[in-house]
């Protein structure tokens, strides 16, 4: 399997960029724009990973997409908490030394917009 290889600061830096342009998005864009921006990069890191917690970051990213498409408006703030608490759960989930350090990585960015 080529899985096995996995370029885990290839898929850490891409999914913490995706991360950022998504925060950015949700500030600049209405709910339903930013709804679909978030689920872009949930769909992208299901993709890159079919297992662990950038699996797991992908599909809960789907799923809250889905609650912000149907609001009338966004607080950032608010989107802000929704993904520090995916974030918090990923840590139980991070079997490898890699995977946490890639929660570690998504964490910190959200920490960077919390503070911005």
């Amino acid at each position: 399997m080529e899985n096995q290889q996995v370029s885990w600061a290839n898929v850490g830096l891409r999914m913490v960029q995706g991360l950022s342009t998504t925060i950015d998005a949700i500030r600049q864009l209405d709910a339903q724009e930013a709804s679909l921006v978030m689920r872009l990069l949930g769909k992208t890191c299901t993709k890159m990973m079919s297992d662990g917690v950038g699996h797991q970051f992908g599909i809960a990213l789907i799923e809250t997409s889905a609650q912000l498409a149907v609001k009338e408006s966004l607080v950032v703030e608010d989107v802000l908490k929704i993904i520090s608490s995916i974030i918090g759960r990923l840590y139980f989930t991070a079997q490898t030394e890699d995977e946490k350090r890639l929660v570690a990585q998504l964490e910190e960015t959200v920490k960077q917009y919390n503070f911005g």
